[in-house]
């Protein structure tokens, strides 16, 4: 059940109307319901795979608060905890990229031995339920806190607006919520709505119509374009993930919002930046801030000397790299974010800002520029398919034949669109969703039926998926 869907549009309001006409003892169950039905709808098959992450997350973390309470050791305990937590992940994401680079090395060595394999498609959200389940049991370890009732755990991690891509939440960020379900305060329906408008805007007609008409063709044979068309590619690439994302963060909080409730955010404008520091704090907040809680911290993060961080740093990036999929590009592409992040480090070091810190117009546009370019280059290992691909690419931005760009004038304009709108004013967002909210019931319905035509006339006609769902 894709959120830009039909769908999804009947499957809310309907969960939503009866969620708040039963009683509040009922309401939990209508949560713990509604997801299962969510995500059966994708695949009933690996349902059963879900509860037993589920059930393992819970029971690890009242083993761990046990411990921490009786005063005994539990860093073997947590580690175990993890690792189980882990196995899933390891097997359905990374095992036949491990075995089948294995087995390539050793057919080039002369060893033609074929390491087993899966080959299952991948179960959607296994990687965001993974890493709150982690984040979950490590912070029942640390404060001996744990939740003892599986009802109330289980639609703390496997609640439908954020099961399938986040964002990550943190168990003091919702689980109390669970326990007091709130009552919606004045302004939720109004703020909930406009979120869902402004997510489906962001997909249908921002990231789709751009994926559409000029990224996935260049990415699918790189050599039939010049290199303006490629270097445009990664301009409508990069505007279409940051798109596509936000959207489905967009249309998450959103629909929390319907029921009262408010989840973290994730994107703050992360291209209006100037240096790589402040992107990562921008962009996909909550995993930034779990692999910084969970790898960088752990590792030591600044407090061990100069060397080790830098170290700390590449190896934190690394993970998250590998964790948006299983391939050497992705491995690449968080060296590269890593050592970005190295250097910026280094010179921060010397002049002691902050990283968001205000900069005087010049300073900030060259390094607004160069940021920006660094993030565009590095979509290129982002979005290909492998690594060969994602090196026809980059070799196709030198072809320097100036034949204008063969792309639809609707691409181009939902491309001009897409930027304008992400570096406009920030109060001018503030605005609309203000003007959205005063304008009531019947000037939500007006929108919603703007936007549904606009969806409809400007759109692909496709259900296209969140490129996160993939991760």
């Amino acid at each position: 059940m894709l959120f830009a869907s039909l769908d999804y549009l009947l499957f809310l309001p309907l969960v939503v109307l009866i969620y708040w006409a039963v009683p509040l003892r009922a309401r939990l169950w209508v949560m713990g319901l509604s997801s299962i039905l969510f995500y059966g709808s994708w695949s009933w098959t690996y349902l059963p795979l879900l509860v037993a992450v589920l059930l393992a997350a819970w029971a690890g973390g009242l083993w761990l608060a046990a411990l921490v309470r009786a005063g005994k050791p539990r860093a073997v305990p947590r580690a175990l905890v993890i690792a189980g937590l882990l196995v899933p992940l390891l097997l359905f994401k990374y095992l036949d990229w491990i075995t089948g680079d294995l087995s390539a090395g050793l057919a080039a060595l002369g060893l033609p031995l074929r390491l087993p394999s899966l080959e299952l498609p991948l179960p959607i959200g296994i990687s965001f339920y993974t890493f709150q389940a982690i984040a979950y049991v490590v912070d029942c370890g640390r404060d001996g806190k744990a939740e003892p009732n599986p009802g109330i755990f289980g639609t703390f991690l496997g609640w439908f607006p954020h099961l399938v891509a986040g964002p990550i939440v943190r168990r003091d960020q919702l689980l109390p919520t669970f326990h007091a379900l709130p009552l919606l305060s004045r302004g939720d329906v109004g703020a909930g709505l406009y979120r869902i408008g402004r997510g489906m805007l962001k997909k249908v007609i921002l990231a789709d119509v751009v994926r559409v008409g000029i990224v996935d063709p260049l990415f699918s044979d790189p050599g039939r374009f010049t290199g303006l068309e490629l270097l445009v590619g990664l301009y409508a690439y990069t505007i279409q993930i940051y798109c596509d994302f936000s959207a489905y963060t967009d249309i998450t909080l959103g629909s929390a919002r319907l029921f009262g409730i408010e989840l973290p955010e994730n994107f703050r404008r992360p291209y209006k930046v100037a240096n790589i520091t402040a992107f990562w704090r921008r962009w996909h907040m909550t995993l930034s801030l779990w692999v910084r809680h969970f790898i960088y911290f752990p590792l030591g993060g600044a407090q061990r000397g100069e060397a080790r961080t830098y170290l700390n740093l590449l190896i934190t990036f690394l993970v998250l790299g590998v964790w948006h999929g299983a391939s050497w590009s992705f491995v690449l592409y968080g060296l590269i974010h890593g050592t970005a992040m190295c250097v910026n480090r280094f010179f921060r070091k010397r002049h002691g800002r902050d990283p968001e810190a205000p900069l005087p117009p010049l300073a900030f546009a060259w390094r607004f520029l160069l940021t920006f370019h660094f993030i565009v280059l590095a979509r290129i290992l982002f979005r290909a398919p492998d690594l060969s691909t994602a090196w026809a690419y980059a070799q196709g931005l030198f072809d320097l034949d100036l034949i204008l760009p063969r792309f639809a004038p609707l691409s181009w304009a939902v491309l001009g669109l897409g930027y304008a709108i992400h570096f406009s004013p920030d109060r001018w967002q503030t605005w609309a969703e203000e003007r959205f909210r005063a304008a009531g019931p019947i000037g939500w319905a007006l929108v919603f039926a703007a936007v549904a035509l606009a969806c409809a006339t400007l759109g692909t006609g496709e259900q296209l998926a969140f490129i996160y769902y993939q991760f």
